[in-house]
């Protein structure tokens, strides 16, 4: 495993974990009805996906990140419905009627999906100023045909480049995510993103750290379970399948974002618009999500296996089983074949 060590440690918010227990418990009150039963439930809040909310978004109002939570926990079970669930449980949950609801408009039909959007949408819209409401909502609209997209091209077993593969993970991965900061902060940056290029790129490269950070930590996840919508599978393809090289490409990129991310931050800092106090607070923001986004994929179980504790280990050896990521010290591990492994756990088996 490469060290990631730039943006490290997260900023953690008083209250944490109290915050935390909150937040599950209103995404369980949300989305209860729409998992099968309670241990499915309890699997998906064991992913800890309301920590990844808290850690990046660590400079958020106090009065506004539960309903920040709030959103990105749905749409982290609409990512996975729409990866793993059969067409029969994806038509009966509605989710093709929730652009209708982002829209506000009345859905065709009344489903656990459809309440909880509806909910947060008239939470949200009196708070938020037009424009960026407006903002939020069309990268909604693009979240949820990303994830359909994504769903066909896996099941499609369709091969990638990287830029088509770009494209797709940035609207399902993190697009949505930059007006709700801007939500969470209480500011507009609706003008500056017009005027400032580098603020649009800037999201941008959050963004692509996302990517291969989470493409790094989820191939285990993502390996048993079937799901080839991860990077690593394509730098697998590009050099003959050897693991550890694909692993190192990605890293390489990530380091080459964060290297262009630290200059345009500088460089805006240094400049008129690093006076304005509301720009500066962003930038500060950008950065505590990509820190609170790669301890997050550290700590959870989501993407490390059901039970997972990490050891705090950062530069180390990762053995990959079908249960969980084992961190062990370079000094202490043995040998490793570092080739991927030849027959994956079938889907209905997976961790």
């Amino acid at each position: 495993m490469p060290a990631f060590p730039r943006f490290m440690p997260a900023r953690r918010r008083p209250g944490l974990e109290a915050l935390e227990q909150r937040c599950a418990a209103r995404l369980a009150g949300l989305l209860g009805g729409a998992f099968t039963c309670r241990e499915e439930l309890e699997a998906f809040l064991e992913h800890r996906t309301s920590l990844w909310n808290l850690l990046t978004y660590a400079h958020a109002r106090d009065d506004r990140i539960e309903l920040i939570c709030a959103w990105i926990d749905v749409l982290f079970v609409i990512d996975d419905e729409l990866a793993h669930a059969p067409p029969s449980r994806i038509r009966q949950s509605g989710i093709h009627e929730l652009p209708a609801v982002i829209d506000g408009r009345p859905p065709a039909v009344d489903t656990a999906y459809t309440r909880a959007f509806e909910q947060l949408r008239e939470q949200t819209v009196p708070h938020t100023p037009e424009r960026v409401w407006q903002r939020y909502a069309r990268t909604l609209h693009e979240f949820l045909n990303a994830c359909h997209t994504e769903r066909d091209l896996v099941q499609g077993r369709a091969v990638m480049d990287l830029p088509t593969y770009e494209k797709h993970r940035h609207s399902s991965i993190g697009e949505c995510c930059f007006p709700l900061l801007e939500f969470g902060l209480g500011i507009d940056l609706t003008e500056p993103l017009e005027k400032l290029p580098e603020l649009q790129r800037l999201n941008t490269l959050a963004a692509r750290h996302w990517i291969g950070v989470n493409d790094v930590f989820s191939y285990r996840k993502e390996l048993y379970s079937g799901d080839t919508m991860n990077e690593i599978q394509l730098a697998l393809a590009d050099n003959g399948g050897n693991l550890q090289a694909a692993v190192d490409r990605i890293a390489a990129t990530v380091h080459r974002v964060e290297a262009e991310f630290d200059h345009l931050t500088a460089t805006l800092r240094s400049g008129l618009a690093g006076q304005d106090s509301t720009l500066s607070a962003y930038l500060d923001a950008l950065e505590a999500m990509i820190a609170g986004n790669l301890e997050w994929s550290y700590l959870t179980p989501r993407y490390n296996g059901r039970g997972h504790t990490w050891n705090g280990l950062t530069d180390a050896t990762v053995i990959l089983t079908p249960e969980r990521t084992v961190y062990l010290p370079h000094a202490h591990t043995p040998a490793l074949d570092t080739r991927r492994p030849a027959h994956p756990r079938p889907a209905d088996q997976s961790p």
